[in-house]
């Protein structure tokens, strides 16, 4: 399930109400997705699901794809929301892990290791997937621009969210052929893996003998 943390400041009712029906539709496409397949269900099976009408849910989202890669806007909603909370003396890639590993604490990766997984046989919901990693690398630029000011190009902004999100594919990718669907701790397995290379990153890649995946994810954490 989708979930928020206790240290964001409360919503209107209102407000609570989109955040919950979009949480809702997006819970009863993984589930649709997980147990029928990507592709082989019917945005009126999402909505019986949800509880919801095809109207509300057009309102949400313009396809079933798109109500399942939701989940990546609503991982960098909590990340941008520790990231931007954090001192901005903090050194840039250690606010960058902090942010990533408390955002696990709340949203577990498991399941969009299972989303990744399925994007690779799907062409549809791969599609959907690029399109949400592109809105993430907007986001993350604009986090980026705030918390520099004048002082960082554009050049700048760009190459290092270029880096931060290329080497979070490559995990994703490694993970993805090295563990099984099936193993217990496959999202700590994903976390341990995007945390080393965002360490190697932050380090310039300077140990290439370096093994990540046997390690638990708290040995990246350092900043």
């Amino acid at each position: 399930m989708l979930r928020t943390t206790d240290s964001v400041e409360p919503l209107g009712r209102r407000e609570q109400n989109k955040i919950d029906t979009r949480r809702a539709i997006a819970d009863a496409a993984f589930d649709l997705a997980r147990s029928k397949g990507p592709g082989a269900f019917t945005v009126d099976q999402i909505t019986e699901r949800a509880g919801v009408s095809r109207r509300t849910f057009f309102n949400y989202f313009p396809s079933a794809e798109d109500a399942l890669t939701v989940r990546m806007d609503l991982f960098i909603d909590l990340a941008l929301g520790v990231f931007e909370r954090l001192p901005n003396d903090e050194p840039l890639f250690g606010a960058i892990i902090r942010a990533f590993t408390e955002t696990t604490r709340m949203e577990g990766l498991a399941q969009h290791g299972e989303l990744f997984r399925m994007a690779g046989s799907n062409p549809d919901l791969l599609r959907a997937q690029l399109h949400s990693w592109e809105r993430a690398e907007t986001r993350i630029a604009e986090a980026l621009r705030i918390r520099f000011g004048t002082t960082a190009t554009e050049l700048y902004l760009t190459a290092l969210v270029g880096c931060v999100m290329s080497c979070t594919r490559t995990a994703l990718r490694d993970w993805a052929a090295h563990i099984p669907a099936s193993a217990a701790d496959s999202g700590k397995q994903l976390e341990a893996r995007i945390i080393g290379v965002l360490t190697m990153l932050r380090d310039g890649f300077a140990d290439p003998g370096e093994r990540i995946a046997p390690h638990p994810p708290d040995t990246y954490a350092g900043s």
